[in-house]
């Protein structure tokens, strides 16, 4: 069976993102994003040019849970694909392009970070029950804090992440194999 891929980008959130809800009520981020573009020289060294900016959307509940971790500064990896669309201006019709993200991440080459590894229904289940004991003005003010606040509070909400014990020399023989 043939690797599957499809496109990515990697930049940086170039403004502050926006949650918004469609007419069905499916929740839709968006971020202007910057990418940075580089020309390798003939001396082998590579020469900034001038960075591009782009709209990146993205739907459902990725959309909500992009809009709680990502903030303007932020440096990201999306999967997706480009596509456009035809929106009016000034009376005419223009064409644009988007990218819609699958998923998105912050890049690991720049960002720093901790793994949660707990299983999925562990961390879900931790965040309901954070988000049912703060009162609704409470949530409300939470989406209009800084990126900061927004993650050092997640960071409390989620607690340090469990020590990984060292493999066993025999285990890790045998899942080499």
């Amino acid at each position: 069976m043939a690797i599957r891929t499809s496109q990515a980008i990697t930049g940086f959130i170039s403004d502050d993102p926006r949650l918004s809800y469609t007419q069905d009520g499916q929740a839709r981020f968006y971020a202007r994003v910057g990418i940075k573009h580089f020309e390798r020289t003939g001396e082998g060294q590579f020469k900034r040019l001038a960075n591009t900016y782009h709209d990146l959307i993205q739907f459902g509940r990725a959309a909500e849970l992009s809009y709680e971790r990502f903030s303007k500064g932020d440096e990201f990896l999306a999967q997706g694909e480009v596509r456009e669309y035809t929106r009016p201006v000034d009376g005419q019709s223009r064409t644009d392009e988007q990218f819609l993200a699958r998923r998105i991440g912050h890049d690991p080459n720049t960002t720093t970070y901790t793994v949660d590894r707990r299983p999925a229904a562990e961390r879900e289940g931790a965040d309901r029950e954070a988000a049912g004991r703060q009162p609704a003005e409470h949530q409300a003010a939470q989406q209009e804090e800084p990126s900061a606040a927004r993650t050092s509070e997640r960071a409390q909400q989620l607690g340090a992440p469990a020590p990984v014990a060292p493999a066993e020399p025999a285990a890790a023989e045998a899942a080499a194999r």
